[in-house]
């Protein structure tokens, strides 16, 4: 089936905020509309960690990487589909520490593996929620292909700035490679993760940079909080967790105003 409500959450570096986002965003998309998937595309696990799926990342399985791999069993992806009690789950898996190196050098049509994958799916979800490596890899460019949507999470320095230039550098070069067969891969927003109440020069610097995007460019105060009880913010009512799920559910609402004017 194909999906026009699809989002890869990126950054090639790591500890931006990534997964936690990731997950928070298909947390508070669960709340719009129940059929939600979030795919752990990312080696390390942390995603299928965090929503308590931790025993299968270990385990010899059929997982994403023989999906991605061997295309007489791209099908096979509705086979790795867990069920969280407030989204599917197609969990990340050890095998997969050999997957960016296997797309390089033995999968034809290596860049579109994701999305041909993502056509097969049997549910018609609303929402596919794409959590990535941290690095520019074949892993990203499959994401990117396949969601033509990304949320950037980054940290409120200058060198986030860099990082984003990277990020449409290679959503350029995708575009241009693959005219035809995608339509455009739009950022939907900036999360920037830790703010301090008094920004420094650095974080100032940062912040008026973006300050003219033409996207929408979101200030976390403090990080979302981590997700180690293997659900979301959402299930839970304390203060500190309806701050922290601000962000996720300004930022759906956003994404799903820009679907809807797509889909007219």
């Amino acid at each position: 089936m194909e999906h026009d409500s699809d989002i890869t959450v990126s950054n090639q570096a790591g500890g931006v905020g990534k997964t936690t986002t990731a997950i928070n965003v298909a947390g508070a998309l669960n709340k719009l509309d129940p059929d939600v998937l979030l795919v752990d595309a990312d080696s390390q696990g942390i995603a299928t960690e965090g929503v308590g799926f931790r025993e299968l990342y270990n385990q010899k399985i059929p997982s994403l990487h023989q999906v991605m791999i061997d295309p007489s069993r791209t099908n096979e992806i509705n086979d790795i589909i867990e069920e969280h009690e407030e989204f599917d789950v197609i969990p990340s898996n050890k095998a997969m520490d050999a997957l960016k190196d296997m797309l390089l050098t033995q999968v034809a049509n290596n860049e579109m593996r994701l999305k041909l994958a993502l056509a097969e799916l049997e549910t018609d979800y609303d929402y596919v929620i794409i959590d990535c490596p941290p690095d520019l890899s074949q892993i990203l460019d499959n994401a990117l292909l396949a969601a033509e949507n990304v949320v950037i999470p980054v940290e409120p320095t200058r060198r986030s700035i860099r990082g984003i230039e990277k990020m449409n550098e290679e959503i350029d070069y995708l575009e241009s490679s693959f005219r035809g067969q995608i339509d455009q891969i739009q950022i939907q927003g900036i999360i920037v993760n830790s703010v301090e109440s008094t920004p420094n020069n650095d974080t100032k610097e940062m912040l008026e940079f973006f300050s003219d995007a033409p996207y929408p460019v979101f200030q976390v105060p403090e990080r979302v909080l981590s997700v180690e009880r293997g659900t979301t913010v959402f299930p839970y009512s304390s203060m500190k967790t309806r701050r922290s799920s601000v962000i996720p559910v300004t930022l759906t609402s956003q994404l799903t105003r820009n679907w809807q004017q797509r889909r007219r």
